[in-house]
């Protein structure tokens, strides 16, 4: 993996999928729909960086360009086990929010050739100075242990991740799908 990738490159890949499509989905679904994942287990990973130093580009805009290469390795390779990753963005964070089937296969892939690539690289040259943090959080969430809905929306998070169905009777209210 090259570490130094075009920024605009790299911006592109967090906006588009393998499929051309926007991450988000276009489409407008009418309606209440749900994400069905209530047989699966999921994880969710939240990872980001903040830029605490705006002015020194060149210890941040090398972080920031690492994820593009890594979010497009994960859309083509889903065998790893990776569903799907929603960005936000703010004044000073790039956060990616993840899904995966399964807390070992995020690791597998944490310790995988293009991600430790990444983080010796960040090791190495930025991480005691101070001008860009770094963060994860996982949570493993078990089967029938979430709920989720989704009003006039795109397919996004966990409903891009799994299944995306209309509300039902069964699952018109955020009880009736936790204890579903």
């Amino acid at each position: 993996m090259e570490f130094r990738y075009d920024l605009l490159k790299s911006y592109t890949l967090f906006i588009f999928s393998k499929k051309g499509d926007i991450l988000m989905g276009t489409k407008i679904f009418n309606g209440r729909y749900i994400a069905n994942c209530k047989d699966k287990e999921i994880v969710v990973f939240i990872i980001g960086m903040r830029i605490n130093h705006l002015l020194k580009f060149w210890k941040w805009v090398p972080v920031f360009n690492a994820m593009g290469p890594m979010v497009k390795e994960l859309y083509q390779n889903s065998q790893w086990g990776f569903l799907h990753t929603e960005f936000l963005f703010s004044w000073r964070k790039v956060i990616l929010v993840q899904y995966w089937v399964g807390f070992e296969e995020l690791v597998n892939y944490a310790h995988g050739k293009n991600h430790s690539y990444a983080w010796k690289t960040y090791n190495n040259k930025i991480k005691d100075n101070g001008s860009v943090g770094v963060f994860h959080e996982t949570y493993q969430i078990e089967k029938g242990a979430s709920e989720a809905i989704y009003v006039n929306m795109p397919k996004t998070g966990l409903s891009k991740a799994t299944e995306h169905i209309p509300v039902s009777k069964d699952t018109n209210t955020a009880q009736k799908r936790m204890n579903g």
